[in-house]
Order: C-alpha cells, then structure tokens, then sequence
C-alpha cells in the first residue's frame, strides 16, 4: 500500500488517507476505528522524528480489524507540520499494521533502520511512484 505521492496538506488529511491507503488492500476492515486508535496515540507522543519520517501506529495492536500484519507508506509532495521535536516538516509516512506486539517491534526495529539512512530517505522523496518507492525499499532492504 504506497501512495507517492500522498495529497495529504494536513496532520489529520494524512491519518485518514494512510487509514483509506491502508483499507484498499481490504486488510484492514475498520478504518475509522485505526484512525481513532492513531489519533489517540498521536496525542499522548507524535510519532514524527526530525528526519521528516513519521511512524503512525495504534498504541497497541488491534488485531481483530486487521487481517494480516503489513505496512502503508505516503510521500507527500512538501512537508506537513507534524510534532516533529524539533518543529521540522515531515513527508515520509509509514502506517504500521500489525496483530501482535512482537510483529509491531519488528516492524517498528525494522523501519528504524531503513530511516537511519539520509541517501535512501532523499531518493525515497525524489520517487515520482509507488514502484519506483517500492523499489527502493527493496534495494535498501536488500543492504541491511
């Protein structure tokens, strides 16, 4: 699930297309309520971090609206104020769908160290498709 580019221009447009991106793999069955859990968790600590990544996730798993564990990923086109610590931009979403808390750290580990990489996040904003994204995950995956 990658939209590149998301059309997102707000903190609450991206939950809610991440939510809808998320949905149309027919994997995820309840929407609203991923976006509510989102939201929740977004309040309590913005998953934003200075690199201009965001790592959306419900607090805990909510495994019974999601039929496999899986990831959805949105590029925006210019950056979105969203709690960043320091008060940049992010434009790099990922939603983490996961059924339990081991799969949802694993994710979590694993995107962690995918962001770490300055190059891979500027190729990752330069993608003109959600191939060519896709792609570049796999070529980054691929040199961990």
């Amino acid at each position: 699930a990658i939209a590149v580019p998301l059309s997102s221009r707000t903190r609450n447009g991206v939950v809610d297309d991440m939510v809808e991106l998320a949905a149309s793999t027919g994997w995820l069955w309840d929407p609203q309520k991923m976006a509510e859990a989102i939201r929740s968790r977004e309040s309590l600590h913005p998953t934003a971090i200075d690199t201009g990544v965001a790592l959306l996730h419900p607090r805990r798993p909510l495994a019974n609206i999601i039929a496999e564990p899986f990831l959805a990923l949105g590029v925006t086109a210019s950056g979105i104020p969203f709690g960043a610590e320091r008060g940049g931009l992010t434009s790099i979403f990922f939603l983490i769908l996961a059924t339990t808390d081991r799969e949802h750290l694993r994710m979590l580990a694993r995107l962690s160290r995918l962001v770490s990489d300055a190059n891979f996040l500027t190729a990752l904003r330069a993608a003109t498709s959600a191939q060519e994204a896709h792609e570049l995950i796999e070529q980054r995956e691929q040199s961990l």
